[in-house]
């Protein structure tokens, strides 16, 4: 006999059934069962090689098998093969599968006309369908979620026993007769089932906006038409945000969208995120990604998709979250508050709000750009024995949870400085995870270092409530951490590139390089871009002009080549003012971010000049590019200030030693990109150049620092997504021989932030 120990994400997938099916085709003898520690133990008989191999080729699709363990064992042949009750001290997580996409099976019931699932909005199986967003407690069976409201009848109920059936024990099993389903709501009528679906699908294609309500929350869903979508923005207040698209099937995105294998492969994934490709014609959707040479395309992942697909016209629907900027997305009725046409609904709870994730590759790396529906709540491994929990960051925040060796992200919270969001989604999730996960005991609680921030407030009272200790991390030492978490190292130099973190010195990072050294204790900022003075803080942030004045003025001495952009002064501004203001350091705030450099360029070569979303100015500059050669040299001169710290956390009695940092220059690229462009020189060449100083500079500094700590470099932050700069650092990086890792696990931005807070919990002890 043998025993195979299985190893990965073995449990809660249907695992065993499969297990059990296919020892039984083969004709072996044995069980299957789960353990108590996360694996499955596989006793057979025989032909121990063909089923490993058909284990691993045959697997339920969600199923990951890292390691398959097997041993001879002398024990007594069974009679049969049978699945057993699961056995041993449960020392592993459990929790529930991510929700998946729509399985091949599941597609070919739905539109079978003899299946009693025909067109069925909720057909689901053991390898698909919802299953976090309708969690509510443990452990994960169907009264321990919101399918409770729906008792299975007689033929569902038999399929749910049957251990041969596809949907044995699959806990969000139902159908038309016991099942939840869909209604339009069209001004005072109510049209339900399949016909609600059908009227849906004929008022998108004749240009309404309707809502839809589907796995993780509301959608808003209307065709592509510039003339529908612009009326869109007005309903929701984003002027310019990229909105998703969804798309029929693979062949339309390819008509639209240059396509690669391996993007190709992530769309068609259980997972089906948004991912963000490259347009085939620059000035195609232009309204649903304004400016922009890229576009966010999803294929249909749930049946209501495929549904609606049927019955409509347009290959391609905007579909977008239901949610007003920097709210939650709504998943009750209060989506009738947003002026709408009409809003197809079901009536199933959903217990877990639950995001479209979105993913970009960059170069050779697949990045997460949000990582929530699909992602979540799969675990990461963390050698450590406490309870912790890292509140993340204030925007595009998520929350991470470790217990028991094991590390849960929570799914995209958003923006926590708006009170709905706080209030409605983070506050619940830290209910939701810490009681999903009976944490009864909070060793640790981690934030953020910016005192100021919502989720650093909660952390202290959440700290003093569960008698914990308070940890607080500087932001851009998270970023790096988070890549350090993945990769299981313990000492790089870190890349942390983005528009804002409050610096141990209280002013605003976001050009970093980095020495994260927990096997020597050392923690030090070996080098920075150089600082540009935002003329009223987060009003420069908002219109980057204000940045493009101050390195211009502060480099130059006067602003007489800006003459050109008084034009795009607002009502009330004028270049006289601004000048006034840096003389007199009124208004005035520092930040050495790589984000603030890229919003001046791009408003110097007249692409943005105001930001109405997260990273547009950067967003528009990047779309601007053709790749050319590279003009600048990196200027590098070297600045003593504090800069040696004792952790990357503030610690009682916290104190920064001095030492030299290398500051890269970014004003006079700025005036003399500026100068060219005046002269004629092309967007896109001057774009390519700046990024690519940036590039090559902060890759020289990383280079000599990481020769001297002889460590890898880490590159992380949510200016690391650009499609050339996060390239052009590997490049010049791999020319002096030095390997360069980024995020692919978690979320490169602020949302995957949390990921590194909670990796400190590895080494609390040894910097206490």
């Amino acid at each position: 006999m043998y025993r195979l120990t299985v190893k990965g994400i073995v449990q809660g997938v249907g695992f065993r059934p499969f297990v059990y099916r296919l020892a039984k085709s083969m004709g072996l003898k044995g069980y299957v069962k789960n353990t108590g520690d996360g694996t499955v133990e596989i006793i057979i008989d025989s032909r121990v090689d063909e089923f490993v191999e058909r284990l691993r080729k045959e697997k339920p699709p969600i199923a990951v098998v890292e390691s398959v363990r097997v041993e001879e064992v002398d024990l007594k042949p069974p009679e049969d093969f049978t699945i057993e009750k699961s056995g041993g001290s449960r020392k592993e997580l459990s929790l529930p599968p991510p929700d998946v996409a729509t399985c091949d099976a599941c597609l070919n019931e739905l539109f079978n006309p003899k299946d009693r699932r025909y067109l069925y909005s909720f057909i689901s199986c053991t390898d698909c369908g919802p299953r976090f967003s309708v969690a509510v407690r443990l452990p994960y069976d169907r009264e321990n979620t919101t399918f409770v409201d729906f008792p299975l009848c007689s033929e569902c109920s038999k399929e749910y026993w049957d251990v041969e059936d596809r949907r044995y024990y699959a806990q969000s099993i139902a159908c038309r007769q016991c099942g939840p389903d869909y209604e339009l709501v069209l001004g005072n009528r109510i049209i339900r089932g399949l016909d609600g679906i059908i009227r849906a699908a004929e008022l998108i294609d004749s240009g309404k906006i309707i809502a839809i309500k589907g796995l993780g929350g509301y959608h808003i869903a209307c065709i592509t038409d510039d003339e529908v979508v612009w009326n869109l923005r007005k309903i929701l207040n984003r002027p310019q945000q990229p909105f998703a698209v969804m798309a029929r099937d693979v062949e339309a995105v390819k008509r639209v969208a240059k396509l690669s294998s391996e993007e190709e492969n992530e769309m068609l994934s259980y997972i089906r995120p948004i991912t963000v490709l490259r347009k085939k014609d620059v000035n195609s959707f232009f309204a649903v990604a304004p400016d922009l040479d890229t576009i966010g395309i999803m294929l249909p992942y749930a049946p209501i998709h495929h549904i609606l697909f049927r019955f409509l016209k347009a290959d391609f629907i905007v579909l977008t979250s239901a949610n007003m900027p920097g709210e939650p997305m709504f998943i009750d009725d209060g989506v009738f508050s947003l002026a709408l046409d009409a809003v197809l609904r079901h009536n199933l709870v959903i217990a877990n709000r639950v995001d479209d994730s979105v993913i970009k590759f960059v170069g050779n790396h697949r990045m997460i750009i949000r990582r929530s529906r699909g992602f979540v709540p799969k675990t990461f491994s963390l050698n450590v024995n406490i309870n912790a929990i890292a509140l993340g960051a204030e925007l595009y925040n998520s929350i991470a949870l470790l217990k028991d060796g094991k590390v849960v992200l929570s799914q995209y919270i958003g923006n926590t400085a708006n009170f709905r969001t706080y209030n409605e989604f983070f506050k619940k999730a830290i209910d939701f995870f810490t009681s999903f996960l009976r944490m009864d005991r909070i060793n640790a609680v981690i934030c953020d270092a910016h005192p100021l921030y919502n989720t650093s407030r909660f952390a202290e009272k959440l700290a003093e409530d569960a008698n914990s200790k308070l940890v607080r991390v500087q932001h851009h030492f998270a970023h790096g951490m988070s890549v350090m978490a993945e990769r299981g190292i313990d000492r790089a130099v870190a890349i942390a590139v983005d528009g804002v973190g409050y610096g141990f010195d209280g002013t605003t990072w976001g050009g970093e390089v980095l020495l994260i050294d927990f096997e020597n204790r050392r923690f030090e900022r070996v080098g920075r871009l150089e600082t540009l003075e935002l003329l009223g803080g987060d009003l420069a942030v908002r219109f980057p002009l204000r940045v493009l004045f101050s390195a211009v003025y502060t480099e130059k001495g006067d602003y007489n080549i800006l003459e050109p952009y008084s034009r795009y002064l607002r009502s009330g501004e004028n270049f006289e003012l601004f000048a006034k203001q840096i003389d007199e350091g009124l208004a005035l705030a520092k930040a050495s971010s790589a984000g603030r450099y890229l919003d001046a360029c791009s408003a110097m070569l007249e692409l943005c000049f105001e930001r109405t979303y997260e990273g547009e100015p950067a967003m528009k500059l990047e779309a601007c590019v053709k790749e050319g050669e590279p003009y600048y040299e990196p200027i590098i001169s070297s600045e003593r200030e504090e800069a040696i710290y004792p952790s990357p956390c503030i610690t009682e009695g916290f104190e920064a030693k001095t030492s030299e940092v290398e500051v890269l220059r970014v004003k006079p690229v700025i005036c003399d990109a500026l100068e060219r462009y005046l002269e004629g020189e092309t967007k896109s060449t001057i774009a390519y150049q700046v990024i690519d100083y940036l590039a090559c500079g902060l890759a020289e500094i990383a280079a000599r620092a990481a020769r001297k700590a002889k460590a890898d470099v880490v590159m992380s932050g949510g200016v690391a997504f650009n499609s050339y700069l996060t390239p052009l650092v590997e490049k010049y990086l791999s020319e002096k021989e030095i390997r360069l890792f980024v995020n692919e696990e978690v979320a490169a931005g602020d949302n995957g932030i949390s990921f590194g807070q909670i990796y400190i919990s590895k080494f609390l002890e040894e910097l206490a």
